[in-house]
């Protein structure tokens, strides 16, 4: 039998939600590659929270990340030594 334009009007549909079920499934089951990673970073003398904050969260205002460090670190203060390693969420 023949499929009508309002049949594949709906298959289509159908596929189109499907795919992008499967995109959103797979966004959130695999991580992407670099982005949203954490890591740790071991501050050397000269640095600088805001500093670090500015050159790992390029494009983003360094202020929230800043927040976001000092909350991943238990920090209390923005104050930071050499040698300490930080966890950048």
């Amino acid at each position: 039998m023949f499929a009508t334009t309002t049949d594949r009007r709906r298959s289509g549909l159908l596929a189109s939600a499907l795919l992008v079920a499967v995109a959103l499934f797979l966004g959130h089951a695999v991580p992407s590659s670099g982005a949203g990673h954490p890591r740790h970073h071991r501050v050397r003398a000269g640095e600088t929270l805001w500093g670090i904050a500015s050159t790992g969260y390029p494009g983003s205002d360094p202020r929230a990340a800043v927040d976001r460090i000092e909350q991943a670190n238990h920090l209390t203060s923005a104050s930071i030594v050499p040698g300490q390693v930080l966890f950048l969420p």
